[in-house]
């Protein structure tokens, strides 16, 4: 979510919703009065419902900002951010604080307000469940924004200590004192959670029709696209291995370390025991898009909430080779490439065991590479082979202002069957996912190695990190019996692999960023690519594009003009 307002606008809707106009008169410029908006559950709804608006729509490619990808638009302002110019006097693009506050604000003005509203004139029992659902929904968005703040501007002060943001909590007015301090990162949490749990208390797990017409008519499919009980513990998995991270444990004792380690293994546990484990695990991985034409809109069970599908072809249009009338805007690295084993499952680095031939760094590789990036002679729509070599014309690396500078083009979530040619465009449904299963089970696997090892299952869910890891890794296309993945004894050599398939399986959908972060690992390592000379015999792999971070920069700033109005504490490094 991208910074693009001050904490004074939130103030500054204090001072309109208190002044004595509130809203301002309707025949003045035909807004609404305070008592107008609550006297109709329609409008009062929308202060909700703009909560929802707010969420992010397609996906920040963060990852352009690490050491998975680089952009050929060079304004751009990740590109900025990650060569050296990301400071807390200028726009942030990984920034959530003011957004998140506005958000804050109406969701606050909402729950004051909710017994205000009459939400049903019909029935008692239908206005009390309404009242029910909707308090749950608003605590469960509230905790979501808190959550973007932790995220995007916890990190140690000037005077060492772990702090979060400032917890509000009600609707603040003129007269209250609006300079409040950062509250601890442990006092945030403690937040978060407390918001998740009302939330679940008021939710139901999924938006079904029961035939009890009283029940449907509040709880019932019709909503099956708002907040949950189901998403809200998807959140508490996220959050609880943020909690559990070594950037955010520094302060923590050893055993203190572990108990957060257990609580993050637990979150994600429970829910993956919820839907039977490892057999639970979509067979289909996920997608980020429907055909063009589709009789019923079928989503697969990977998904537990996205934002509304619109019928669209932005993601093709920005990302397509120029041949295929695109911009090429995210360009993969070598990097990431490399990442990838091969088939049989060996990092390509060991060549005693991968197989790897230099001659043909894509053959016999991870079925995710074909799938995710596009690489020399890869194919993408009506089975095109895209030839990103020296001399492959317009596709070709470096060759336009829309080629790549990698060598590589991206291929996940581009829906084949879309035409961006201006002589016959179409589009094609897609849809942005805010949370799935295959990030639960990779939390529940990086948790549970830390609380437990690989094979640790004390809770007797039925499956430890290493069950985890193998079935994501077979769905993927590695040859069975896995024997890489069943020879790794150690928590540190698992570690390294949870976090390797962390990369893999979530890449472009904005992990690597916070992963890197929280991680506490470097962010500087440079992005490489690879120029393809001879008719595609030779590869001559080569620095594209340094990353230039600071060592603070693991925590992010508090923008700089909140310190100077509000004087709030600054994350030690920033100015």
């Amino acid at each position: 979510m991208n910074s693009k307002r001050s904490i004074s606008i939130l103030f500054g809707l204090v001072l309109m919703l208190s002044s004595c106009e509130k809203f301002l008169e309707p025949q003045r410029d035909n807004r609404l009065s305070e008592e107008q908006v609550f006297g109709n559950p329609i409008f009062a709804e929308g202060l909700l419902l703009n909560a929802y608006e707010g969420l992010p729509s397609s996906y920040v490619d963060s990852d352009l900002a690490t050491d998975n990808a680089v952009t050929n638009e060079m304004g751009s302002n990740l590109l900025r951010m990650a060569t050296g110019e990301w400071k807390s006097s200028t726009a942030n693009p990984v920034g959530s604080w003011n957004d998140a506050y506005t958000q804050i604000y109406y969701l606050n003005l909402f729950l004051e307000r909710l017994y205000d509203v009459e939400w049903s004139w019909e029935r008692k029992e239908v206005n009390d469940l309404f009242i029910k659902r909707l308090k749950g929904e608003a605590y469960a968005l509230r905790a979501l924004y808190e959550f973007y703040l932790l995220q995007a501007h916890s990190g140690i002060s000037e005077s060492g200590e772990l702090l979060g943001f400032p917890i509000i909590t009600e609707v603040l007015t003129v007269e209250d004192d609006l300079k409040l301090p950062r509250d601890t990162y442990e006092d945030c949490l403690i937040q978060i959670l407390a918001d998740c749990d009302t939330a679940i208390s008021n939710l139901t797990d999924k938006y079904v029709d029961t035939g009890d017409p009283i029940f449907d008519q509040v709880y019932g499919s019709s909503y099956q696209n708002r907040m949950n009980a189901t998403i809200v513990r998807a959140l508490i998995s996220r959050i609880s291995l943020h909690a559990a991270s070594p950037s955010y444990t520094i302060d923590l004792s050893d055993q203190e370390k572990l108990e957060r380690w257990e609580t993050a293994a637990k979150s994600a546990g429970e829910m993956l025991a919820s839907i039977g484990g490892v057999a639970g695990l979509s067979a289909g991985g996920h997608l980020f898009y429907l055909p063009v034409t589709i009789p019923a809109l079928i989503i697969d069970k990977d998904i537990i909430w996205r934002n509304d599908y619109d019928l669209s072809n932005a993601i093709e249009r920005n990302n397509y080779p120029p041949s295929l009338f695109g911009r090429g805007r995210t360009n993969p690295s070598q990097n990431l490439v490399d990442a990838f084993p091969m088939k049989n499952g060996y990092p390509i680095e060991d060549l005693a065991l991968s197989g790897f031939d230099a001659t043909k760094p894509y053959t016999n590789r991870d079925p995710r590479l074909e799938a995710y990036i596009v690489y020399n002679g890869n194919r993408l729509r009506k089975f095109i082979p895209i030839n990103t070599s020296n001399d492959g014309g317009k596709d070709g690396i470096k060759s336009t202002t829309e080629s790549t500078r990698t060598g590589y083009y991206l291929k996940k979530f581009m829906n084949p069957d879309v035409n961006v040619d201006p002589s016959s465009t179409n589009q094609a449904i897609h849809f942005h996912v805010y949370f799935r299963y295959t990030e639960i089970f990779l939390n529940y696997a990086e948790a549970a190695n830390e609380a437990w090892g690989p094979d640790g299952d004390p809770n007797g869910y039925g499956f430890s990190a290493r069950d985890i890891v193998l079935a994501i890794r077979q769905r993927a296309g590695i040859d069975q019996p896995d024997n890489y993945v069943g020879g790794l004894a150690s928590k540190v050599e698992f570690r390294e692999l949870v976090q390797n398939e962390r990369r893999l399986e979530l890449c472009f959908e904005d992990f690597r960023f916070w992963d890197l972060r929280r991680w506490g690992l470097p962010l500087n390592e440079a992005c490489m690519g690879v120029y393809i000379n001879d008719g595609g015999a030779t590869f001559d792999y080569q620095l594209i594009e340094n990353r230039n971070y600071a060592d603070y920069m693991i925590y992010g700033p508090i923008p700089y003009d909140e310190i100077l109005k509000y004087n709030l504490s600054q994350n030690k490094g920033w100015e």
